[in-house]
């Protein structure tokens, strides 16, 4: 089951990333139930090492003056989360951030490992480690707050507890300032630093947390969705794929989750069946429109009727998606090739970007080609989901955490 959100921009040409605008939608309609997570904050462990780390990382410069104070408390933090990375690896985590790094230097033939800010483990370990992809969730849990990371009172105490059973004396002067982290040093602290990330109180406090959606405006309907899931764990039924867990939980929610997710899977057909013939474009340069859309009539034989009658109000590109929708349920792939080049050249332009691709008359000019896109099946048009709306996240944490519980 393919989840195409928060596509990596280091790997793409400028302005390439989302050509038909379709990460404000699906956001939109994720938000609304929720709030909190984002694609891809869904390892306990990971919040936990981020929590400890905003913890000590404050204690050490929480008094610095202000103009200094932060990016202490953030070189201070990356240089902790290199020697995380290490204890973690040491004691067989698979879920580190800057994984393929770590293992490198972790199985090279040195002495020791240097814990620095020249030694990063991510090409920019800031914004792609858990200072920049797990604070943002931390926040909106309440349990972080500011640019600077600082613990809520709520952080606080799970914080305390996380650190009660390690010495802070021996870990914080490993990150305090560059140094070196022997191979001794890391076999015998990271049996330590691994029981204290994973104390069973505090994965199970952090989970709740974490799946309620606390400190968020949609607290109402993610509490709604957090008994549903519950519900569902309990009676072992939190299994199958993405769509059959949607089924599950719409089953037993409440009125207005089940409001919600239902304009989600409405939305969502819509957005796949665009995708659907947007990249098909990309692999057809220079060839006519007539020539393309009778390849997507022979090849697809579609039948769209699954596709909602109408959208949701309020949603952005609605009108856009409603003339796509409304195209493809007419069976006019002719006009829904020319709705979605249309719209890829109104976000591109919004951009202050080229659209990928445009019609010369009845000739495509692709500008960003494609040599892998084919055309779906029925089957794939009727259950693909390419975004995940934060319920990817979510369900990952609920099955981990609460199955066990």
């Amino acid at each position: 089951m393919p989840f195409l959100s928060l596509l990596d921009d280091r790997a793409k040409p400028k302005g390439s990333r989302d050509p038909l605008g379709f990460e404000l939608v699906w956001t939109h309609f994720g938000r609304k139930v929720v709030g909190n997570l984002t694609t891809i904050t869904s390892s306990v462990e990971n919040f936990t090492v981020a929590l400890l780390g905003f913890y000590w990382a404050h204690q050490i410069h929480g008094d610095a003056d202000k103009d200094s104070r932060e990016r202490l408390i953030r070189e201070t933090f990356l240089r902790y989360e290199q020697l995380a990375a290490y204890l973690r690896y040491q004691s067989g985590s698979k879920e580190i951030m800057g994984i393929t790094r770590v293992h490198k230097n972790m199985t090279a033939q040195v002495g020791s490992l240097a814990i620095s800010l020249k030694a990063q483990i991510l090409s920019n370990q800031a914004s792609y480690g858990l200072w920049g992809l797990y604070s943002s969730a931390l926040k909106d849990s309440g349990l972080a707050e500011g640019s600077d990371r600082k613990p809520t009172a709520e952080g606080m105490a799970l914080a305390d507890t996380i650190a009660r059973d390690l010495n802070a004396n021996e870990f914080i002067p490993l990150f305090r300032g560059d140094c070196q982290l022997s191979r001794d040093e890391c076999e015998r602290l990271a049996p330590q630093f691994w029981q204290a990330i994973r104390t069973e109180t505090v994965r199970q406090k952090l989970t709740h947390i974490l799946l309620r959606g606390r400190q968020n405006q949609n607290a109402s309907v993610q509490e709604d969705l957090f008994s549903a899931t519950e519900t569902l764990v309990r009676e072992g039924k939190l299994t199958g794929d993405f769509q059959q867990k949607l089924n599950e939980i719409q089953r037993i929610a409440s009125p207005e989750l089940q409001k919600c997710l239902d304009e989600i899977q409405r939305v969502e057909r819509v957005l796949v069946a665009a995708n659907n013939v947007f990249y098909y474009l990309l692999r057809q340069d220079r060839q006519s429109v007539s020539s393309v859309v009778k390849a997507i009539e022979s090849k697809g034989k579609y039948d769209y009727v699954h596709l909602p009658e109408t959208l949701p109000q309020g949603m952005t590109r609605r009108n856009a998606l409603c003339e796509i929708n409304d195209n493809l349920k007419a069976g006019n792939h002719w006009g829904a090739v020319k709705a979605v080049t249309k719209l890829n050249a109104d976000v591109m332009k919004a951009r202050g970007g080229a659209p990928w691709v445009t019609c010369d008359g009845d000739i495509l000019n692709v500008k960003v080609k494609s040599e892998t896109a084919v055309l779906r099946s029925q089957k794939a048009l009727l259950g693909d989901w390419d975004y995940d709306y934060f319920l990817g996240s979510y369900f990952r944490i609920a099955k981990a955490n609460l199955e066990g519980a």
